[in-house]
């Protein structure tokens, strides 16, 4: 008797063990089953929401965060058609992002990277003379909403409204470079100076210039360097949105102390209005 209440509770066990594992597994990888209908939902929510076009669904993926499967969509004509369904474990389509599409987001995003990786092959020229810690390039394009909003006050005057891009169209990334590129730049240095500040950007643009890379404005960052003990010395360089017109050798580090100056008194001014 004993021996089999013991078995029993062994076989009760396991049971559990196995229940809980399979949750686990649910919760981290989905099951067959919730797959089977994500994949016949989605199949079916594109055939009714968006017939006649040549839609397909690229990939059907399971967020373990959500506990929701989602199906990349794409079309095989359209470059900026791409959106993505999200559907829950029981087989229903609750929302997709296909107004990304609409709005002009997926356009931009997709001369934002082009335009990246204009500036990163032009940060990886052997010419530089110093390595830039956190180089960055991206192009100033906004929802109209952001750039209409008073309260946003962090967008360039020269953004673009992404509403005003075409959807699939072929755009040339230098000539947004050139109306809405911006870079920024971080550089360690035992030196911390206006001069070299000037140096620095005076490079930049040239490099630039000789790659056929435009860009409107720049930020630039000159530090000290992290010590072994992690601290680092006081004192920096930085300019925020100075304009490429500005760069030019004759008074540029004037210009730099200037900017460095602004930036630094609307920092002081922030803070007195948060104390």
């Amino acid at each position: 008797m004993k021996k089999k209440v013991l078995k029993i509770i062994a076989l009760l066990v396991a049971i559990a063990l196995i229940i809980i594992v399979c949750w686990f597994a649910n919760a981290l990888c989905g099951n067959p089953i919730s797959k089977w209908l994500a994949q016949r939902a989605a199949s079916s929510y594109l055939e009714e929401q968006y017939p006649d076009t040549d839609y397909y669904i690229e990939r059907l993926g399971f967020s373990f965060k959500s506990t929701d499967y989602y199906a990349h969509v794409r079309s095989e004509t359209s470059i900026d058609t791409q959106f993505t369904l999200y559907i829950d474990m029981v087989g229903n389509v609750y929302f997709d992002t296909y107004d990304d599409v609409l709005s002009g987001a997926i356009t931009a995003q997709r001369v934002h990277q082009e335009y990246r990786n204009l500036v990163k092959q032009a940060f990886e020229s052997p010419t530089f003379k110093w390595d830039f810690e956190i180089p960055v390039g991206h192009l100033e394009i906004y929802p109209r909403e952001a750039l209409e909003d008073p309260l946003v006050n962090d967008i360039r005057e020269y953004a673009l409204a992404q509403e005003d891009l075409i959807i699939d169209h072929i755009y040339d990334p230098r000539e947004l470079g050139a109306k809405c590129g911006y870079l920024s730049v971080w550089i360690e240095s035992d030196t911390v100076t206006t001069e070299l500040a000037a140096e620095i950007i005076l490079q930049i643009r040239n490099e630039f210039d000789n790659a056929n890379i435009p860009f409107r404005a720049i930020d630039l960052h000159l530090r000290h360097p992290m010590t072994e003990d992690g601290k680092r010395e006081d004192g920096s360089i930085w300019i925020q949105d100075f304009r490429y017109e500005d760069i030019y050798e004759e008074g540029l580090a004037d210009r730099i102390q200037a900017a460095h100056d602004a930036l630094e008194a609307y920092f002081a001014e922030l803070d007195a209005q948060n104390k």
